[in-house]
């Protein structure tokens, strides 16, 4: 991300749905990292539920409040400038899909971020149904409907990096995390109408495609982890997802264990 890009404030269906996912840890984490807080309401919110807040921005952060510390000239992009296992809990609320390096930024996440500590990651989510149907007659997914606008260089252009659930997925499980949960945000009415006409299809679809035609049966059991996920109401309905997920050792989260 570059200094040229603002960040928008999340929606209050985000920020309500980001909130219900920290709210089981107050009182149990201390120490949350708010990256690229943007307008600071996920600070705010962080700290209202008793966490020891530190909010990063590219540039500098803006004040909400006396009990959150604010650190500027935070490059995503870049290795994070804070010790490994620094934090109890980590946000990244509508930021992962404006990030080039989004392998090293999980990387990263995974490093400054206890083991116990928690992740949430919120981001416009492109297999929604209706967004697959866009994509079938467009060509385009939900969080860019139509192309960049090209007077804005990469580190600027909006939404120019989104990730699928599954690569998200992947990278989290590769780095030591297991997904606990997914939660919906705003859900509209056409994913649900395309939803309901084209599940059973879909269904049909993936369960040859992902399941079936997988030979090796540590991949297979692996591949119903994600396809589980992927027909999960948040998944199929919801306009952004928010995923929460908890860091745990790498052998407890590799492959046949």
């Amino acid at each position: 991300m570059s200094a040229g890009l603002i960040l928008a404030m999340p929606n209050p269906s985000i920020l309500q749905s980001v909130a219900r996912s920290w709210s089981p840890e107050a009182g149990h984490l201390k120490a949350v990292l708010d990256l690229s807080c943007g307008g600071g309401d996920t600070a705010r919110m962080l700290a209202q539920q008793g966490f020891s807040v530190v909010a990063t921005e590219y540039v500098y952060p803006p004040f909400v409040g006396d009990g959150v510390v604010r650190v500027g000239g935070v490059d995503l992009n870049e290795y994070l400038p804070f010790k490994s296992a620094s934090f109890d809990g980590i946000n990244l609320i509508e930021v992962i899909e404006h990030v080039e390096h989004q392998a090293q930024l999980v990387r990263e996440i995974a490093r400054v971020l206890r083991k116990g500590g928690v992740v949430v990651i919120s981001t416009p989510n492109v297999l929604n149904v209706f967004s697959r149907v866009r994509f079938l007659f467009t060509g385009f997914l939900r969080g860019r409907v139509r192309p960049v606008h090209y007077a804005r260089p990469p580190g600027q252009a909006p939404n120019i990096y989104l990730i699928h659930f599954y690569e998200l997925y992947y990278l989290l499980f590769h780095y030591g995390f297991e997904v606990e949960e997914l939660r919906p945000t705003k859900v509209k009415f056409a994913p649900v109408f395309f939803g309901a006409v084209l599940y059973p299809f879909m269904w049909l679809f993936s369960l040859e495609a992902v399941i079936r035609a997988e030979k090796d049966p540590v991949q297979r059991r692996l591949n119903w982890r994600v396809l589980q996920h992927l027909f999960s109401p948040a998944l199929l309905f919801s306009d952004n997802i928010v995923v929460k997920a908890r860091k745990k050792s790498k052998d407890e989260n590799r492959p046949g264990a």
